[in-house]
């Protein structure tokens, strides 16, 4: 009785294809990329994080500051496309979305972000990043 059963076992292993040639092969399982935050931004989330960013005198200043207080955070695109309007200068704009792109919940809608930018240029290397990533 023990020989049927582990011949039972070899036949079910072979006919999976988890055996090949007298051993049992174990591929390890592949797993999508996905970027996992620790919050989920609110609309007063990002209230706050544009006050703490436009307290900021200096362009740097502020990029610094959105770096710091968007870290560990997840956005819906009209967020960040808030989160643009904290800046000045269009290349920092640029910077800001190009930044928390990956910490998108809805790449998909990421257009509204593009559509913030003032420059084709920019909008033009949005698109280009988003592409690559």
């Amino acid at each position: 009785m023990k020989k049927l059963i582990y011949i039972s076992a070899i036949a079910l292993l072979t006919s999976c294809g988890l055996l090949n040639g007298g051993g049992i092969i174990i591929d390890k399982p592949t797993v999508p990329s996905v970027n996992i935050c620790e919050n989920v931004a609110t609309d007063a989330d990002v209230t706050t994080m544009k006050g703490q960013i436009e307290g900021q005198s200096f362009k740097d200043e502020r990029m610094d500051r959105a770096k710091l207080v968007t870290k560990g955070y997840c956005f819906k695109s009209a967020q960040v496309v808030n989160l643009m309007d904290s800046f000045q200068f269009p290349d920092a704009e640029l910077e800001i979305a190009k930044h928390l792109y990956k910490n998108t919940t809805d790449q998909e809608n990421y257009y509204l972000c593009v559509d913030a930018l003032a420059h084709k240029s920019d909008r033009d290397d949005l698109k280009a990043y988003m592409a690559a990533n």
